[in-house]
C-alpha cells in the first residue's frame, strides 16, 4: 500500500508539475503577445511623433504690393505671374522673385487661385505643376469680374507650382484681390 501511495503522490506531483509547466507556457505566450502589442503601439507613436515634427507649410500671396488699381496684361505670350505681396510664407516655399511655390515637404496640399479680370475683359489663368496645367480660372464678364478655383493636390517634396496667365488675357489687383495660396493638409 505504501508503494501505491508513493506512486500516487509522485503522479500527483507530476500532474501538478505539468499543470505548472502548462500555465508557465501559457503565461509566456501571453507575455509574447503583450510584448508584440506594446511594440506595435510604440512604432505607431514613433511614426506619429515624426509626422508631428514635420513643419507646417502655408503660403498666401497677392499679385501686387500696392493699393493702386493695377492691371497685368494682356501679353502676347503665356506669362508666369509673379505675386509680389507675400502675406504668409510658412515653410519658405514661395519665392517672390520667381512666383514659384516649391513644396518643402511632400504631402496633400490645398491650393487656391483667385483672379479678377483685367483691362482685356477676359481672364484665363492656370495653376501649373511641374509644367502641367492642373486647374484654371476663366472669366469673360468684363473688367473687374472675379473668379476662383481650388483643389487638393498631392505634391512630392520639390514639386513646383506657379500661375500662368494665358496670352492675350489680363488680370488686375489692388493688394489682395488676386491671390495664390496653399497649405499642407497632411504630410506624406
Amino acid at each position: 500500500m505504501a508503494f501505491s501511495v508513493s506512486v500516487l503522490l509522485v503522479a500527483c506531483a507530476l500532474g501538478g508539475l505539468r499543470a505548472q509547466l502548462f500555465f508557465a507556457e501559457e503565461s509566456e505566450r501571453k507575455v509574447d503577445v503583450l510584448m508584440y502589442q506594446l511594440s506595435a503601439r510604440l512604432e505607431k507613436l514613433e511614426r506619429e511623433a515624426v509626422e508631428a515634427a514635420k513643419p507646417p507649410v502655408s503660403f498666401a500671396v497677392s499679385l501686387v504690393n500696392t493699393t493702386e488699381w493695377t492691371h497685368r496684361g494682356p501679353f502676347n505670350t503665356d506669362t508666369t505671374l509673379v505675386f509680389q505681396k507675400v502675406i504668409t510664407n510658412v515653410g519658405k516655399g514661395y519665392d517672390a522673385n520667381t512666383g514659384i511655390f516649391t513644396a518643402p515637404v511632400g504631402g496633400l496640399y490645398f491650393i487656391l487661385l483667385n483672379g479678377n479680370v483685367g483691362s482685356s475683359g477676359t481672364l484665363n489663368a492656370a495653376v501649373i505643376k511641374n509644367g502641367d496645367n492642373v486647374f484654371a480660372v476663366y472669366d469673360t464678364r468684363g473688367t473687374f469680374g472675379g473668379v476662383s478655383n481650388g483643389m487638393p493636390l498631392l505634391l512630392e517634396a520639390g514639386d513646383r507650382l506657379w500661375v500662368t496667365l494665358w496670352a492675350n488675357k489680363s488680370v488686375f489687383d489692388q493688394s489682395r484681390l488676386t491671390t495664390f495660396s496653399g497649405f499642407l493638409l497632411k504630410a506624406a
